[in-house]
């Protein structure tokens, strides 16, 4: 998955973990934590070009997945395209239909899985 993409899940895990006080449960927010915070610290220390370029052109791979960790990255993957279904529908100011396209990709990418 490109940066952008792992980022954004781990962001989201990190949003419901911290509703829950991190009392909840996440099969990959542990186990991705670590790589989670490096690969931040280093997409934040670029200038904002080599960031652009990092975000969206960088990839993380994450080896032999196991399903549960499959099955919690298709939900926040669904959190993504539920979330830009609605900016569309409500023609957000920061709606942005390549983004769903983006987000519906990396879903039937995961699915072949």
């Amino acid at each position: 998955m490109t940066v952008h993409e792992f980022l954004t899940i781990m962001g989201t895990l990190d949003e419901h973990m911290e509703k829950t006080g991190f009392k909840g449960e996440s099969a990959i927010y542990d186990a991705w934590y670590q790589q989670w915070r490096e690969v931040e610290a280093k997409v934040e220390a670029l200038s904002m070009m080599d960031r652009a370029d990092m975000l969206f052109d960088g990839k993380v791979t994450i080896n032999d997945i196991p399903a549960e960790h499959l099955v919690e990255v298709k939900d926040c993957i669904n959190e993504q395209i539920g979330m830009h279904k609605k900016m569309i529908e409500e023609n957000d100011i920061d709606a942005d239909p390549d983004d769903l396209e983006i987000w519906e990709k990396r879903l039937a990418a995961v699915n072949e899985l």
